[in-house]
């Protein structure tokens, strides 16, 4: 006993001697039974040591209790071991169930019943411990495939990670990242599984959010740089196509063979083909401001609708309305609007007759967080994944050819941004497209612009001079011809260098400007006419391609020039000259 617990013999019996045995409830206990058995803490000259002490009774010969006689075993190591047991239990407990993440333990197999689970288990999937208890893993799978898929997955690695949706008890559905680790027995069997759940629902939001954003940034930066491409070559188009245009305008008002006026016809429509084609890019690329005004858009959805009604009826399709009666008016170009409206259900009517069958189209209207939203969904054949970003590209198109010129969409998404708006697309192969148009609701209106007077036109025959000044010399015979087959004295330039000085020693009525021209602009010969003779200035109708620049749009919106875009028609342009006319006499 004196080496059990690091004393001397001669201490060990004093203290035993010494001991007052009647305030011990130790010794009380010992006398009462006759034995004891205990595990106490003993101060050692050197240090705490935990002893194991037994005491039993010793009687002599008559049976009387004649001492005792103890044992006592050093049992610190033990002790110890045991406490680094229960302390690493405990750290173990702590970590499991003050986790955020979902721990448990599942049989193995496709119908795998949880064994336990920890309080996130609990948070997660909004079941108490005792109901998941009752329950299979794959209970919680949105998708009832994915169980036999994670089973044989898990049942051949030893570790799986995936990412699945799972339903929660409210009915909710949640992303989760499902790891899963097999342990298995000696000889290799799957015994059971233990698994970490994370709910990373918002993490996956916030990362489709940022790369819907990423994507959107994308298309803008290169429907931008599109833009301004489509609208140089707009402006080189222009000229050329105003030739063949005007030309042929000026051929069919003489009188020709009935063969060759179906030949020069053919020749017309199809440069106005191309003129459209033209201003569609223009409407593209556009930057100026649309003309707003307070909209009702459900109304603009229900005209466009009724402008298609006779061919969405022969074409075997069903349209369904829902438009929010309470839907709020906003500012907004009613007739851009229209044509992105009436471009979505044409390209809806083409994709449905394509499939065969009946069609139908559903529109939705609505307002939520200050954005008007509407929606068309249609039972076409859909967009091809490979597709989706692309759609809004100018000139892609997955029609046949001399289908489509793969514009409308572009010219769709151009007036959209343009309002401070949204277009967007989705679609899975086979089951349909869905477009959905966003747009801001603007409640404050802009001061209405002042409109021109009403002009009386002179309808007869006039002798005015014309200074007509284009670097295009087909354009510049053009007008000549024109305007000289009208009556008006016209004298041409091609150049910048002697408009002024021909305006300074001649008297014009009229001169047509072209605002693109080389070394010096139709806006910088203005600007100094304008300061010069202001009165010749006022006489300015400007010839242009060019409307969609910053500097060009800005100044016509100053000044409120007079202007003529190419392409136009021999008529128009005698419509316009005539115009100016009378209001500069």
């Amino acid at each position: 006993a004196a080496d059990a617990i690091g004393s001397r013999y001669s201490d060990v019996i004093e203290t035993v001697e010494s001991f007052p045995s009647e305030t011990t409830p130790f010794l009380e206990r010992l006398e009462q039974t006759g034995h004891l058995h205990s595990e106490v803490m003993h101060q050692t000259k050197h240090a705490e040591v935990w002893v194991d002490v037994s005491f039993h009774e010793m009687k002599d010969e008559t049976g009387r209790r004649a001492g005792f006689i103890a044992l006592a075993t050093d049992i610190t190591d033990r002790r110890q071991a045991e406490e680094a047991l229960l302390d690493s239990e405990e750290r173990y407990s702590s970590l499991v169930n003050n986790v955020w993440l979902g721990i448990f333990r599942s049989t193995p197999g496709v119908k795998g019943k949880f064994l336990e689970v920890n309080p996130a288990m609990e948070e997660i999937t909004g079941y108490s411990r005792e109901e998941l208890l009752e329950m299979n893993v794959a209970d919680l799978y949105v998708d009832p495939n994915r169980r036999q898929i994670v089973a044989e997955a898990a049942a051949a690695e030893s570790k799986i990670s995936t990412e699945l949706a799972l339903r929660k008890k409210d009915g909710s559905e949640i992303v989760v990242s499902d790891t899963k680790h097999a342990v298995r027995d000696g000889a290799g069997r799957v015994v059971c599984f233990d698994g970490v759940l994370e709910d990373i629902t918002e993490r996956r939001l916030a990362e489709n959010q940022r790369k819907d954003l990423e994507q959107r940034a994308q298309l803008s930066g290169r429907l931008a740089s599109i833009g301004e491409m489509a609208s140089g070559i707009a402006h080189e188009i222009n000229n050329p196509v105003a030739s063949i245009v005007g030309y042929a305008d000026l051929l069919l008002e003489g009188d020709l063979p009935a063969d060759v006026r179906q030949d020069i016809g053919v020749i017309h429509a199809e440069a106005e083909r191309v003129a459209g084609i033209v201003r569609k890019l223009l409407t593209f690329s556009r930057r100026s401001e649309p003309e707003r005004e307070f909209v009702n858009v459900n109304e603009i959805v229900q005209t466009t609708l009724d402008v298609r009604a006779y061919e969405i009826g022969t074409s075997n399709i069903d349209v369904v309305t829902s438009l929010d009666p309470e839907l709020p008016a906003t500012m907004a170009d009613g007739n851009q609007l229209q044509q992105v409206f009436l471009n979505l259900i044409i390209n809806a009517e083409m994709a449905m007759r394509e499939r065969g069958g009946r069609g139908r189209l559903r529109i939705e209207t609505g307002a939520e967080d200050g954005t008007l939203r509407i929606t068309f969904i249609d039972n076409g054949p859909g967009i091809a994944a490979e597709s989706l970003d692309k759609i809004f590209d100018p000139f892609f198109t997955t029609r046949k050819k001399g289908k489509g010129t793969g514009l409308g969409l572009s010219v769709c998404h151009g007036i959209v941004s343009e309002h401070g708006g949204r277009i967007h697309a989705a679609s899975t192969g086979g089951r349909g497209a869905t477009f959905v148009v966003e747009l801001p609701i603007v409640r404050e209106e802009k001061p209405a612009e002042s409109t021109e007077p009403e002009i009386e036109e002179p309808l007869g025959p006039s002798t005015a001079r014309i200074l007509v000044v284009d670097d295009e010399p087909p354009v510049l015979r053009f007008l000549e011809r024109a305007l000289g087959s009208s009556g008006y004295l016209v004298d041409c330039v091609d150049s910048a260098r002697n408009v002024v000085e021909r305006l300074r020693r001649e008297e014009y009525d009229l001169v047509l400007l072209d605002i693109r021209l080389p070394g010096t602009s139709g806006i910088d010969i203005y600007r100094h006419i304008q300061r010069r003779t202001p009165a010749v200035a006022r006489r300015i109708v400007f010839i242009t391609g060019d409307i969609v620049t910053d500097d060009t749009r800005k100044f016509l919106a100053r000044t409120k020039a007079r202007r003529i875009v190419k392409p136009f028609s021999a008529e128009r342009l005698r419509e316009e000259v005539r115009r100016a006319l009378a209001e500069n006499s």
